[in-house]
């Protein structure tokens, strides 16, 4: 599950090598691993060594620095979908409010009824803010576009 402090039972801030281990138990081998890098060498991102693991459309960034944990290696953030696509494996993860890629906006709408709903600009596509740690992509702003990703916790260059 999808969570605004993590996935399933691996919070933000938890062990990196514990989150990678829990994701490979019911996803398998991940598809795509960085290993440990100078964090300039991906983004904006904080800390001295970052790490990038993937499952299909599913990627956990690992960090040694971020708001919730310093000089150690911890779970950062999680990114679910690529941004226009929709379809793609791992299928199924979803939000505690059963939002997931190809939801429409409307049930992102019913679900967080907060939210805020972004138009497009000369940077991004249309996307949504839920609070601080969630956010994501979408097709459009009406009711049946699709949810594209799904991203939580903190992301680099914030």
């Amino acid at each position: 599950m999808l969570l605004a402090d993590g996935i399933g039972p691996e919070m933000f801030g938890a062990d990196a090598d514990g989150v990678v281990a829990y994701l490979t138990s019911f996803l398998g081998p991940p598809t795509h691993d960085t290993d440990w890098v100078d964090p300039f060498e991906i983004g904006l991102c904080p800390g001295t060594e970052l790490r990038l693991v993937s499952w299909g459309v599913l990627t956990v960034t690992l960090g040694d620095e971020s708001d919730v944990a310093s000089a150690r290696r911890h779970f950062v953030s999680y990114s679910y979908g690529i941004d226009g696509e929709v379809g793609l494996e791992p299928a199924g993860l979803e939000t505690e409010e059963e939002i997931t890629i190809g939801s429409p906006v409307s049930a992102l709408v019913t679900a967080y009824p907060d939210l805020l709903l972004i138009e497009e600009d000369d940077f991004a596509g249309p996307s949504y803010v839920i609070d601080e740690s969630r956010y994501g992509y979408l097709t459009g702003l009406d009711d049946d576009d699709l949810v594209t990703v799904i991203l939580g916790g903190q992301g680099c260059g914030e």
